[in-house]
């Protein structure tokens, strides 16, 4: 999302895009975006500073760390950029800040859900599906 610095005021602007997915490089080994992002940013100057607000929605397909089932989950994250006027130049472009900060908040370990029980270790039953075959 690009905007011309001279039109952010102190009156607050708001601005709806969607990103195709595959355009941000975003996709791990376990973790793909599918669909579009969708971004809603508000700008407002705030004296020699710009503030920019950002809610992200996404979804994404991932393979989970326990059970290795795949599960498509939606993704909304909220971000907040202060940016200097003197520093910017003539246009504003949050896309890197957003992509560099939806990468940072990746979990260590992606789960199909935050009470997944796994596969056990012995029978490698999906716990999530049926019931442990071991004695």
């Amino acid at each position: 999302m690009k905007i011309e610095v001279g039109k952010i005021k102190e009156e607050e602007m708001e601005l709806e895009e969607d990103i195709n997915a595959a355009d941000w490089d975003l996709d791990s080994f376990d973790v793909k975006f599918i669909d579009n992002i969708h971004l809603d940013c508000k700008f407002k100057r705030i004296g020699r500073e710009i503030m920019v607000e950002a809610n992200v929605a996404a979804n994404r397909k991932i393979i989970c760390s326990r059970c290795l089932m795949e599960a498509k989950q939606p993704l909304e994250q909220d971000f907040m950029f202060l940016y200097n006027v003197n520093e910017i130049g003539t246009y504003l472009n949050v896309d890197n800040a957003i992509r560099e900060e939806m990468l940072l908040d990746f979990p260590m370990k992606v789960l199909c859900s935050p009470d997944c029980k796994g596969i056990c270790s012995v029978c490698k039953a999906n716990l999530n599906i049926e019931a442990c075959k071991c004695k």
